[in-house]
């Protein structure tokens, strides 16, 4: 393992690093403050989902996939796939907004499930990981296996903290305002993810383009 300066230096630089991501307005933020609505403890749920999907592919990082997702074919895929998804999602939220709330549990499972999904369906998540993220893997394994376990344990607890936070915050502004809180905060986020979602088809069909014109 390296010493400690180099050590506490990597690790403060990877968080940095994390922070703007996880400021960027996106899918995952505009769900979690749709289903903090309805429960203060929805983000923790999505970062769990999140963290299904991305902590296999950050092991399979370590085992070389950063080139293989950075090909531009994967990421038209993905965009496209990830583009209608998000679509639909922002039809389900505008269909949902004035239906009466779900139940805890109900709303834990519907948020454990949308960090996995909205994740698997956001290509720019697999193409951040590939370069950047790949860059900071590679740092970490040169400094040592614990080194690296505690890079990926302080990313997802920052994640962890911040859409907890989101979730908290989205369900007191619900329990204050009441249900036109919810009404409102539905319109705006599922016109945040049919924006997203048309974003990502364009950009699929521009790398596609590309791709045949070469």
């Amino acid at each position: 393992m390296a010493d400690n300066a180099q050590t506490v230096s990597f690790l403060i630089q990877s968080v940095l690093i994390t922070i703007p991501g996880l400021l960027t307005p996106g899918p995952v933020m505009a769900v979690t403050i749709e289903h903090g609505t309805r429960s203060p403890h929805a983000g923790a749920f999505i970062t769990l989902g999140h963290g299904v999907v991305e902590l296999p592919l950050v092991l399979l990082l370590f085992l070389g996939l950063g080139k293989f997702a950075s090909e531009p074919c994967v990421r038209s895929i993905l965009a496209l796939i990830g583009g209608i998804f998000l679509v639909y999602t922002a039809w389900k939220t505008f269909r949902t907004r004035n239906m009466a709330p779900l139940s805890a549990a109900k709303v834990s499972g519907a948020s454990f499930t949308a960090g996995i999904v909205l994740t698997l369906a956001n290509p720019f998540f697999l193409l951040w990981w590939a370069t950047i993220g790949g860059a900071l893997i590679m740092r970490s394994n040169e400094l040592g296996v614990a080194v690296s376990v505690l890079f990926y344990a302080l990313h997802f607890i920052s994640n962890f903290i911040w859409l907890y936070l989101i979730s908290y915050t989205s369900y007191t502004g619900h329990s204050v305002l009441g249900n036109r809180y919810r009404h409102v905060v539905s319109v705006i986020c599922g016109a945040t993810l049919f924006i997203f979602g048309g974003y990502f088809m364009i950009t699929a069909a521009e790398i596609l383009g590309t791709l045949f014109l070469q």
